[in-house]
């Protein structure tokens, strides 16, 4: 009797797709399957060296706005960012947080405490998209962007209360879509085209990069930001990193309950003082 002919199952077809990690010349990592690609949470840090200022279209794997999907509007994204600003403002991680900022950025009572000390800026870089997906990708990471916004929308406002003079917030990402600009202008945080960033951090700069890259950290960290949030930098195999390290005292967050993720084994770096 003969044969008959099995087809394979397309389960199989699907499973024998390898998933590949790639690093663009903008230093984003990337999983990608038959030509997609995707930037994914990383939790191990990528071994590439290439300069992040390289210009994006150079890059095979350009990043584009992230889709959102068609019936959101910002009012949506609007109410979903309020719900998670208050789960974070409860969240015993905010309060470790808010502690260290009070506590190591006060500018002394003296003559000195003129507006060109303290902080000057405040730089997000890496936020990802707050509302969509990206074009042939898999992984979901609205809510962790989400959290991690509303992390840094109470950095701002504590800083407010602890420097002399008005801060700049600035935030860049290949991925952020109208809806996202959007949101974030109307949080008083300016969007910058990739590498625009890179190039405003100063030695008076708050760095928050919860989700940076070994490129990106090799080359901001070359600057000195005065404070980072992000990390852990004690994980990343690299002398400039470890320079930085070496000049700065560190607080770890506790773990966030409602998303842990979003904060996972992260830090705040400060400058290290006469109270350290």
């Amino acid at each position: 009797m003969p044969h008959s002919s099995r087809k394979k199952s397309s389960r199989n077809q699907a499973t024998s797709q390898k998933r590949l990690e790639i690093t663009d010349a903008a230093g984003w990592t990337h999983v990608t399957t038959s030509g997609n690609a995707r930037r994914c949470v990383r939790t191990t840090t990528t071994t590439t060296t290439t300069n992040p200022s390289t210009h994006q279209q150079d890059s095979p794997s350009h990043f584009t706005p992230a889709e959102a999907p068609p019936k959101l509007t910002l009012d949506d994204l609007h109410a979903q960012f309020q719900h998670s600003l208050r789960t974070w403002k409860d969240s015993p991680t905010w309060s470790v947080v808010e502690k260290t900022l009070l506590q190591h950025t006060q500018l002394p009572p003296t003559p000195d405490a003129q507006p060109d000390n303290g902080i000057d800026s405040i730089i997000c870089i890496g936020l990802g998209s707050l509302s969509g997906f990206l074009r042939g990708g898999w992984v979901d990471r609205r809510t962790v962007s989400l959290y991690q916004l509303a992390a840094l929308v109470c950095v701002v406002d504590c800083l407010k209360t602890t420097q002399p003079h008005p801060i700049k917030t600035y935030a860049q990402d290949p991925v952020f879509n109208d809806l996202d600009k959007s949101l974030l202008a109307s949080l008083d945080i300016t969007v910058l085209e990739t590498p625009l960033a890179f190039e405003k951090i100063s030695s008076r700069t708050f760095l928050f990069c919860p989700g940076a890259e070994r490129a990106h950290l090799e080359q901001v960290l070359a600057v000195n930001p005065a404070f980072v949030f992000g990390g852990p930098l004690e994980d990343v195999e690299s002398q400039e990193v470890c320079r930085f390290v070496a000049t700065r005292g560190s607080v770890r967050l506790p773990q966030f309950e409602e998303q842990e993720h979003a904060f996972w084994h992260m830090r705040v770096y400060y400058p290290q003082d006469e109270r350290d």
